[in-house]
């Protein structure tokens, strides 16, 4: 487990429904969190978010709710949503400026969001003002005193981020294992509520309990007939590396 990238998922090659309900509605999230980065309506980041909510606690089947047209019907889902969310459904397309939005985004302000406590808003403002894209480029503009004049920023903000930025090299890098641990329990939790799951559990250093870890082993159980909407859904999770069976 590492970094933070956002990926579209791939359609599965058997046909419709070709997205799962979880991963459309991690695409959501992520959807709502590029368009909060480059400084999109607040309504229009907002629909997204909501739209992630709804598809992630659905208890109908989405590809039924998209067939009978009853998606349309949903308080949140408008006509625009609902068009995007049937044709990635249906068609294994996902939108075309979703996809722009996922390419032109750099990497590095997404790995930014792994700072603790430093969101899309404040990210965006830093690239616009300072030009910071990545992690490095926010340590040295830190290191430099940059950030603190910024108006709602300060000291003490700039001094959180080095923090934060600390923090997550340490994570990134080898930890002890009672934090490891709690972080592998919390990508358990929600690797179980994927549909298609059996089984999940820890590996590697964790499982042996040794003092510290690098990065977590989980191994998974999955129904044969869920495996590649399994693997999509857990790479959309934010933390996850690679999918490797």
């Amino acid at each position: 487990m590492a970094g933070s990238a956002f990926t579209l998922p791939r359609a599965r090659p058997t046909g419709a429904p070709y997205f799962s309900r979880n991963q459309v509605a991690a695409v959501l999230h992520q959807v709502a969190v590029l368009l909060e980065l480059q400084g999109a309506n607040v309504f229009r980041v907002r629909s997204y978010q909501n739209g992630s909510r709804l598809i992630g606690t659905l208890t109908e089947d989405l590809h039924e709710l998209v067939v009978t047209g009853r998606l349309f019907e949903m308080k949140g889902i408008g006509k625009g949503l609902g068009s995007a969310l049937s044709q990635a459904v249906l068609e294994g397309k996902w939108p075309e400026d979703w996809v722009r939005l996922h390419e032109e985004t750099p990497q590095g302000m997404i790995e930014m969001l792994g700072i603790p406590g430093l969101g899309p808003k404040r990210i965006k403002l830093m690239h616009e003002e300072l030009g910071v894209d990545s992690v490095a480029s926010l340590k040295e503009a830190a290191q430099q005193g940059r950030i603190a004049p910024m108006k709602g920023f300060g000291k003490k903000s700039e001094q959180r981020m080095l923090d934060g930025i600390e923090l997550l090299s340490r994570f990134r890098a080898r930890r002890r294992l009672d934090i490891g641990l709690k972080y592998g329990t919390a990508f358990e939790q929600r690797i179980k509520s994927i549909q298609g799951v059996q089984r999940v559990q820890l590996a590697g250093s964790a499982r042996r309990r040794k003092e510290t870890i690098g990065d977590l082993d989980i191994v998974v159980g999955v129904d044969s007939e869920h495996h590649d909407d399994v693997a999509s859904a857990i790479l959309a999770l934010q933390g996850i590396a690679d999918v490797k069976g």
